[in-house]
């Protein structure tokens, strides 16, 4: 079998090219700019002082310590200075906690004047954080104690009582060219 081939007068292979080429710009999209979305990490480390306040402790008691709740929200970085890409933002606050481990109030200890929306960011979640309370235990034979708190109750051999505490806490809110790093420590300085 011989394979046929056709061809166009020249004057209509011009047309048929100008057509296809029309076609084809038309058909073909601008390229437009897309702005990514940004997203910012927070950090936050526990912070202790060796001259900060603290309880008396007799020789006979023992003390539980308070602990954050795993579910305690981190801040979130604020999204409308996301595209200023600023440097690494540290907020140190203190946190007091009361005896049934709710957040009572928190405080800015250093905060950046000029971005008052990094403090705001950590009081909106930091108010609604929950700790196993610190806990004060004297051994007392045959005592036990119950102290409930956040909709939980723990028992403790003796005489056991729940008190209020503060924490200083300093948050690093980080980005890097505009997406957010996965970080478990404040970065270094």
């Amino acid at each position: 079998m011989r394979a046929r081939t056709a061809s166009l007068p020249s004057d209509q292979s011009l047309s048929l090219l100008f057509a296809v080429l029309l076609v084809a710009c038309a058909t073909q999209q601008a390229m437009q700019r897309v702005d990514l979305p940004r997203a910012g990490n927070v950090a936050v480390t526990e912070v202790t002082a060796a001259d900060e306040p603290s309880y008396p402790m007799a020789s006979n008691e023992h003390w539980v310590a308070p602990t954050p709740f795993g579910e305690n929200e981190a801040p979130a970085y604020p999204p409308e200075l996301l595209a200023a890409n600023l440097p690494p933002v540290k907020v140190r606050v203190r946190v007091v906690v009361d005896e049934h481990g709710v957040v009572s109030s928190s405080s800015a200890i250093a905060a950046p004047p000029d971005y008052p929306q990094f403090f705001a960011a950590v009081q909106a979640v930091v108010g609604s954080w929950k700790y196993w309370p610190l806990v004060k235990v004297v051994p007392a034979p045959g005592v036990r104690t119950e102290i409930v708190f956040s909709d939980s109750v723990s028992t403790y051999d003796g005489q056991a009582t729940a008190l209020p505490f503060h924490q200083d806490y300093e948050f690093t809110f980080t980005q890097r060219d505009g997406q957010g790093t996965v970080t478990t420590a404040a970065p270094a300085p």
